[in-house]
């Protein structure tokens, strides 16, 4: 650092909002931090960005680096090697899964699916030794956003990875993503140095420990993330809403319009709609006539589905499907001429 008059930082610059390219330089939460230690070193700092989670420590190894400040995991495998500051901020895995999608609902509903995951970040070595879901499909991508990429167009049933990064990229970039907001497993981010680097780490955990007491790593969270898990949740709990009103079931009014036939419609008066299905047996108020016209109505609610539908004094028998609409109060028209026809809306 003293030849250089400057302290080089290694970065993987794309963890929005943690590292991530700002034109030819680098910005975010653990770029605030990583300023912050130089300037306590006395020194300008200088980001290094490498393609790579392995090639960072390979770069740091062979000596080119003094630092590596890239939201990275204290690895207890990497001891041999590295040592690692105080951690700076207590994070984990979370899942991200598409829009449409209700059936996950933890690490276990991953099985049988495809999911995502970015190389050499945390989710990636979890995914590979995790027992709970079974019969798991892992691709790896270069980086989160990739793997976030892949599932919004539809490619992977599910990304795993850390949960700033997924939840800000998701809120952000992804509108068909939704976010599981568990953490599936746990892990720090710290400052990584070359094992002997002993005067280093502790110039870097004063930073770290001055920066958390007078809560400025709290405040630059909040800066970075924003409202971006705000706008997660209220995504998720939207669309889980939306689903609920979808599955629940529906009062169902029922308009009769006679088209053709020279039959008198008023012979429909008291008659009832019967609906049998999977659900159970719906019958109707009895039908009102007036003019080419008539009315009635499933008061018991009917939970969307197939059923067949029976006009007893029309010999009519039908396959109706009640659709699965975000409404609590369905209308089925009834189109009765040469041909019959069932619309709902």
């Amino acid at each position: 650092m003293m030849k250089n008059k400057a302290v080089r930082i290694l970065t993987f610059a794309v963890n929005a909002p943690f590292e991530f390219g700002s034109g030819t330089g680098v910005q975010g939460f653990g770029v605030d931090i990583g300023n912050e230690i130089a300037k306590d070193l006395g020194f300008e700092a200088r980001w290094v960005k490498i393609s790579g989670v392995e090639r960072m420590y390979e770069v740091m190894k062979e000596g080119q680096a003094e630092i590596l400040l890239s939201s990275t995991e204290l690895d207890q495998g990497r001891t041999q090697d590295f040592a690692y500051s105080t951690p700076y901020y207590e994070t984990g895995d979370v899942i991200a899964f598409q829009r449409k999608e209700f059936d996950i609902t933890g690490l276990a509903s991953l099985s049988g699916k495809a999911v995502g995951v970015a190389e050499g970040r945390p989710a990636d070595a979890f995914m590979a030794s995790q027992t709970e879901a079974t019969g798991v499909t892992i691709t790896k991508y270069q980086t989160i956003d990739d793997a976030l990429g892949a599932l919004n167009r539809g490619e992977v049933d599910a990304v795993v990875g850390d949960e700033p990064f997924i939840t800000y990229s998701s809120a952000q970039s992804y509108p068909n993503t939704n976010v599981l907001g568990t953490l599936v497993n746990k892990y720090q981010y710290a400052v990584a140095v070359r094992k002997p680097e002993t005067a280093l780490l502790a110039k870097i955990n004063a930073t770290i420990e001055r920066m958390k007491s007078a809560g400025r790593l709290a405040e630059l969270e909040a800066q970075w993330m924003g409202d971006a898990r705000e706008q997660a949740g209220k995504r998720a709990e939207g669309d889980r809403k939306t689903d609920e009103a979808k599955k629940a079931p529906k009062t169902i009014n029922v308009n009769i319009n006679k088209l053709a036939g020279d039959w008198r419609m008023d012979r429909l008066d008291g008659f009832k709609f019967v609906l049998e299905g999977a659900s159970g047996r719906y019958e109707s108020t009895p039908i009102l006539t007036e003019g080419n016209k008539g009315t009635c109505r499933f008061v018991r609610p009917v939970p969307p589905g197939e059923y067949r539908l029976n006009i007893s004094i029309l010999k009519l028998v039908t396959t109706v499907p009640v659709p699965n609409l975000a409404k609590t109060s369905l209308t089925m028209d009834l189109n009765i001429g040469r041909d019959t026809t069932i619309r709902f809306r």
